[in-house]
């Protein structure tokens, strides 16, 4: 349903534009990531090309290119044997012709200014690459890949580098981009968005279904931008589908358009690139709508006529937003924090930091300290050990630069040392590996982590283990220093704000998502001019431990809120003042779509008594949050099966908790009954207000937090 789609929009567009569609004369066709030949094999079951066009589309203007051996043949056959029953031959008839279009290639490499072909072994392929690239394409469709890089330094499976592409990116969209870490723009299916733009040339039609997280993603402006100064009219149907999300908004999201193999956003893309041009690009985009299941979206986009789509005009605005357009106002605020401030400006926090990213939470997570030692322990003599056989492996094979690229290459001639049941690699490990650095396991590294919502554990905390510790410690120094902060959800398109208060280290993916931590404090370790600590000074701020605390909310932001409200106010009073802001839901309200783009910038409060009552709401708000294991509990019932000893661990015991199930009565569906917890067998907590779910930390409430969190698994 897609694919045809998707034919008749390029096949209309072109027309609208340049006066040919797709089966004129003279307009070549390139499915350049054909799988099984989908795009080509469609094109020429439809109606589109008409019998007396149909050797000449099939013989000279239709490309094909495919980089698996076994989906080359397979499109091959698929293509061939859809012309040849439209055109009334057999494979027994001597009049039989092989599709000359398909290609078996990468499509990214051989467009490489290095690109060498491979005429010895495989001269007919390479004949056929050659007439492709030599031939002017106007219209490239087809569904690219999606492969952003491996998921772990174990995979030892790096994304293929292609210097000249990726260039290209460096060049327009990551220049652009307002991102710090600008790696998801060399995912497969952007780099293909690039590829396909340059390769039509100064005129041609784009038509690709692929994922569609650009259409809204911060890291993705640069591309929007690039869009709109490459094409001359853009058309975007957003088929949703965003099931990295969970609860309410994962249901809106829909069904997942290719199934099991799809957990994105998935999006039709029509690009219209005219020599032509006059004026701004025009950008066009409908929205497939919410809750609708994968059968409602191909019944929808089946029956749909390109050109009767309710298409709404967009006017992208300079930071590149296309949809969910941010506030320019809110803009215009101190923001919370920023690691590079301008000359200037003033910021709430002076310092802020990222969660911790340990790159191998298996290992040094865990509710039992006794199992965290062991685990890490287990580890510290698995590297170890690899010490000496590196060191081997380089003298053996000349090895002069030790780098992460050598260990990269040790660890692939030794699937051993590899095993991710042993050690859980990443580059910084690998670096250690590197330079010979020896570990060993420390006690006072152990400290207590909030790894998620409402769900503390141990954490190993030792530098060389964790792979990123960001500006943590200053935070928390040793286990004898005591901070409080709170965290944010980093802004991300497709899930809701969030933010909660802790004063115990925070995780990298607290939200899942990547989480920002501002604390209340930071510590500076003090040392005499003569390189000793110096444990004591005349103004007494130095602690036991040799440090000493430094405030963390900026003196520019003080000074700006007693201007505004008066000399009262203190840094305490502000630090609780944007904690209650932040949980404000009329604020939450006015700018959801700037939250999702930008860290939180914070109004100057414009009355006393305002800024008193969210101070005093958000320090209320920070005591329950951080304090929640000793406030008096809500009054549930708990309900025993018959026979139940509550004085047995046995009874208490967790696998994993669910929600009851009740009849909705609109649609006669079991449904969640969220007023009742099945915590075991044994055990039902009932009497839980059906309010408490509509407090929701990300995507999840905070209950369904302690639901994912304790079970087994």
């Amino acid at each position: 349903e897609i694919v045809d789609f998707i034919l008749r929009a390029t096949d209309i567009v072109s027309r609208q534009h340049f006066g040919r569609g797709l089966t004129d004369e003279g307009v070549h066709i390139l499915d350049g990531f054909t799988g099984t030949g989908t795009f080509v094999t469609r094109l020429l079951q439809s109606e589109l090309i008409t019998a007396q066009d149909l050797k000449r589309k099939y013989s000279t203007e239709l490309h094909a290119n495919e980089i698996m051996l076994l989906a080359y043949y397979i499109a091959a056959v698929n293509i061939e044997t859809t012309y040849h029953a439209l055109a009334g031959k057999t494979a027994d008839t001597d009049d039989y012709e092989p599709f000359p279009g398909i290609v078996l290639a990468d499509t990214f490499q051989i467009s490489e200014a290095d690109d060498s072909m491979d005429s010895l072994m495989f001269p007919h392929n390479n004949a056929r690459i050659e007439a492709q690239l030599a031939t002017p394409i106007n219209v490239i469709v087809g569904n690219p890949p999606y492969s952003v890089g491996q998921t772990s330094a174990n995979d030892l499976n790096a994304n293929v580098k292609y210097p000249t592409l990726d260039g290209r990116i460096e060049d327009t969209y990551a220049k652009r981009s307002t991102a710090t870490n600008k790696n998801s723009l060399y995912d497969s299916y952007i780099r293909a968005f690039r590829w396909a733009t340059d390769r039509i040339g100064d005129a041609g039609v784009v038509g690709f279904v692929s994922n569609g997280g650009w259409i809204d993603g911060n890291s993705a402006d640069g591309i929007r931008l690039s869009l709109a100064d490459d094409y001359s009219a853009v058309y975007v149907y957003n088929l949703r589908g965003n099931q990295r999300t969970a609860g309410e908004l994962s249901r809106k999201e829909g069904g997942k358009v290719f199934g099991a193999g799809s957990r994105n956003t998935v999006a039709v893309f029509v690009g219209v690139k005219g020599a032509d041009r006059s004026g701004p690009c025009d950008v066009f985009y409908h929205d497939i709508g919410d809750y609708l299941s994968r059968e409602d979206k191909l019944r929808i986009v089946d029956e749909t006529q390109f050109d009767a789509v309710d298409w709404k005009t967009i006017t992208p605005n300079e930071h590149g937003d296309w949809v969910n357009q941010r506030d320019d106002a809110y803009g215009s605020w101190p923001v919370i924090g920023d690691k590079k401030p301008a000359p200037g400006s003033v910021t709430i926090f002076t310092t802020l930091s990222r969660g911790l990213e340990t790159a191998r939470d298996a290992w040094v997570y865990n509710y039992s300290r006794q199992e965290l030692k062991a685990n890490v322990s287990r580890l510290v003599t698995n590297y170890n050990d690899q010490l000496e056989p590196f060191d081997s492996y380089c003298q053996a094979q000349g090895v002069t630069r030790r780098d992460e690229k050598a260990v990269t290459a040790y660890l692939a001639q030794n699937p051993h040392a590899a095993d991710e049941t042993r050690i859980k690699w990443s580059a910084t490990l690998k670096q250690h590996l590197a330079r010979g650095t020896v570990s060993a396991y420390s006690g006072e590294e152990v400290r207590r982590g909030c790894y998620r919502p409402f769900d503390v554990e141990h954490v190993y905390f030792g530098p060389m283990l964790n792979h990123r510790r960001g500006e943590l410690a200053q935070m928390f120094p040793t286990p004898h220093h005591k901070n409080i902060g709170f965290l944010v959800l980093a802004p991300r398109d497709g899930t809701q704000f969030a933010t909660l208060a802790t004063d115990l280290l925070p995780d990298l993916s607290f939200f899942t998502y990547t989480a920002q931590f501002f604390p209340r404090w930071t510590y500076k370790k003090v040392e005499s001019t003569d390189g000793e600590l110096a444990l004591h000074n005349s103004s007494g701020d130095v602690d036991e431990y040799g440090y000493r605390r430094v405030d963390n909310i900026t003196d520019g932001i003080l000074a700006l809120y007693r201007e505004a409200i008066g000399d009262q106010v203190t840094k305490d009073d502000i630090f609780y003042y944007v904690y209650g802001l932040l949980h404000d839901p009329a604020y939450r309200t006015a700018y959801a779509a700037d939250l999702k783009k930008m860290l939180p910038h914070i109004p100057t409060p414009e009355t006393r008594e305002r800024f008193g009552q969210l101070a005093d709401a958000g320090r209320r708000l920070a005591e329950l949050h951080v304090g929640y294991e000793s406030v008096e509990p809500y009054p549930l019932e708990v309900q025993l099966k018959p026979g139940g000893d509550p004085s047995s661990r046995e009874t208490w015991r967790v696998t994993k908790m669910k929600w009851a199930k009740k009849k909705d009565p609109e649609t006669g569906k079991n449904v969640d009954n969220v007023t009742t917890l099945l915590y075991n067998g044994k055990v039902t907590i009932t009497g839980i207000p059906e309010e408490a779910e509509r407090y929701m930390l990300g995507s999840r409430s905070a209950l369904a937090w302690i639901i994912d969190r304790y079970q087994v698994k």
